[in-house]
């Protein structure tokens, strides 16, 4: 696959302007660019300055699509799906930085949201020590199992989706690989010996 040609980058141009500017603006900012293009009579000069504002206009529309939006006042006061406690986050399903901002949230409290990034950690990259940090807030009996339970399916909802796309080992999504890194059943003896 070769460089794409004049065309080609100046029709994403226009495109990234439209998806980033509206109305007036970027009829005004793809007029600009029609001038400058014109005034360029050297067709390497021209592709200089749209491979320069494409990767400019790219970058720009990344940022903005990996911004997160603010929480809204009635989720910051709606009850955290896992425990019930006021939730103050919203937790994406599809994790930002990766999907960018989507609709897909669960709102959650501060500490279940810190525990499903954790039980995520030891799940998919393997770290020993959001393990060590999971097993310990399981077994301190200060969280509820039924909210340990509901953070562990959030969780297992993104791993899901992961795995679709082929992002992260089918292993990661099934009960064996749950068991094997969280002692999941040992947990659960424990939990209903605690009631």
């Amino acid at each position: 696959m070769g460089e794409p040609s004049e065309q080609a980058l100046y029709d994403e141009l226009v495109l990234l302007i439209g998806e980033l500017y509206h109305g007036e603006e970027a009829a005004e900012i793809v007029e600009a660019f029609q001038a400058s293009l014109k005034s360029h009579t050297q067709a390497d000069e021209r592709m200089n300055i749209l491979t320069h504002w494409v990767d400019f206009y790219r970058l720009r529309k990344y940022r903005r699509d990996r911004q997160r939006r603010r929480p809204t006042y009635q989720e910051r006061t709606t009850a955290c799906a896992a425990c019930g406690y006021p939730a103050s986050h919203r937790h994406h399903v599809y994790d930002v930085a990766t999907h960018g901002e989507s609709e897909r949230t669960v709102a959650l409290c501060a500490n279940c949201h810190e525990l499903q990034h954790l039980m995520y950690n030891a799940l998919v990259n393997g770290s020993e020590y959001s393990r060590k940090l999971v097993n310990h807030i399981m077994y301190s009996e200060r969280v509820d199992p039924a909210a340990v339970e509901l953070v562990l399916e959030y969780c297992r909802a993104t791993i899901r989706y992961e795995v679709k796309q082929g992002w992260v080992a089918a292993e990661k999504a099934t009960d064996e690989w749950i068991e094997l890194t969280l002692r999941w059943s040992d947990y659960q003896r424990h939990a209903r010996s605690a009631v």
